[in-house]
């Protein structure tokens, strides 16, 4: 079916013609092998309708572990569907960020950051820092509040209120970070960070890595605040395999596997969603957490009957797969779409003009994202006809503007894929 499917597509787009509007002498056309006829037309047809309705059943009563290699990875690849998945109170969603992120913070944008904190600070409109515990551990509490201030903020449209959320998280991770002690410490670290970000070759340091993958891990949590999910739903793993480099990549039990394998074991999810990009493509990480996420559920695998685990393969503005490798797809509304264009915008801070852009789009991720969902979508169409979608029975196909691509695989059948295209090995328990 993959090779008809490709076939049919192919020669749709080249004659620019729908598939059901293809003659018996259209087929004709093209190498005798290939060649298909009505009936051929048809079933294929009929089986892009099947993974279509696939894509459009609902999900409910359901624990789900959403995986992403950075933060703003599942947002990209998938948020239209999980915005579904969301809305049954019965379902349990979980996020799980495997790496830090670190290195996608520019030093200008941290300098802003912190620039903005010391003003406010100074201001006086940190207010926080006034209780007599905050320095010895008051800092650690009310997390989920710094996303909320954030956010009630959006809905004003105060740009400087949502400027000073995102700085009292900053103060936070700070004091954590730096171990300060009063306010005057504090001040002394924002001012001696901010020279160093600001000089010709600033000096990279462990803590100020940190600092920045702390203000990724706050973005994550902001963005599925959004729809209402509390902060701890959101973890983030900091695999060891983050910037590690190696010439053959093989999961570390202990700082790559083993992290996940506990997810695995806490949340018990009856379905997960991963990125499956192919080795070589930029970015690696996708491939390291890949194969990491295989690893670990092969280990649960063995100690656990996983028979009824659904695995949700997706890929987002780094590859994409095409509609006949793809076995599920989803639609997306005008409403999805609008929903990523302002969580993006207003929660992914440092990376609305992102320090690695991709090579073949110069604009935020989320609006790539939606032209790969539009040109989807526009495949799907050459196959079953604009009409299919604007005079469908169903409220949401026809408000479908856009199409995400996912396979969906037992975890049985998506081991046996990990195993066959890239010899995984799974590290010992010793």
């Amino acid at each position: 079916m993959k090779e008809k499917i490709q076939h049919l597509l192919s020669l749709c787009k080249e004659l620019n013609k729908y598939a059901h509007k293809l003659t018996a002498e259209d087929l004709q056309s093209g190498n005798p092998e290939e060649q298909l006829d009505l009936q051929a037309v048809q079933q294929i047809t009929e089986e892009v309708k099947a993974r279509l309705e696939r894509g459009c059943q609902p999900i409910e009563n359901k624990v789900i572990l959403h995986t992403g290699p950075h933060h703003d990875d599942i947002m990209l690849g998938l948020m239209p569907l999980i915005n579904r998945q969301l809305r049954p109170v019965s379902n349990e969603v979980y996020f799980n960020v495997m790496t830090s992120g670190y290195h996608s913070v520019s030093n200008s944008f941290m300098h802003d950051a912190l620039a903005d904190t010391l003003r406010f600070l100074d201001d006086g409109r940190i207010e926080m820092v006034r209780y007599p515990d905050f320095f010895t551990g008051g800092y650690l509490l009310k997390y989920d509040k710094d996303v909320h201030h954030y956010l009630d903020n959006v809905a004003k449209k105060d740009t400087q209120g949502m400027r000073r959320g995102l700085c009292h998280r900053i103060l936070r991770d700070m004091v954590g970070i730096w171990k300060t002690r009063n306010v005057e410490e504090t001040r002394a670290v924002l001012l001696r960070e901010m020279e160093n970000l600001s000089a010709k070759t600033p000096v990279e340091t462990p803590e100020m890595d940190r600092l920045k993958g702390l203000e990724r891990e706050f973005e994550e949590e902001l963005v599925w605040a959004y729809m209402g999910v509390p902060g701890r739903n959101v973890r983030h793993l900091h695999l060891g395999l983050y910037g590690r480099q190696e010439e053959q990549f093989t999961p570390d039990l202990q700082s790559d596997v083993l992290p996940i394998l506990e997810q695995l074991r806490l949340i018990n999810p009856d379905i997960i969603s991963v990125v499956m990009d192919t080795g070589g493509l930029r970015p690696d990480t996708h491939y390291k957490v890949l194969l990491s996420v295989a690893a670990a559920l092969k280990l649960r695998h063995e100690e656990a009957d996983l028979s009824h685990v659904r695995i949700f393969a997706y890929r987002n503005v780094w590859s994409t797969f095409h509609p006949a490798d793809a076995n599920m797809y989803v639609p997306v509304s005008l409403n999805a779409f609008a929903v990523i264009e302002k969580a993006f915008a207003t929660s992914y801070l440092s990376q609305y003009k992102a320090e690695f852009p991709n090579p073949n789009f110069d604009g935020p991720f989320s609006e790539l994202a939606e032209t790969i969902w539009v040109k989807q979508l526009r495949d799907i169409q050459f196959l079953l006809g604009k009409d299919f979608f604007y005079q469908n029975k169903s409220a949401l196909i026809r408000a479908t503007h856009g199409m995400l691509f996912l396979n969906e695989y037992s975890v049985e059948e998506f081991l046996q894929i990990i195993h066959n295209q890239y010899l995984i090995t799974t590290p010992s328990r010793q």
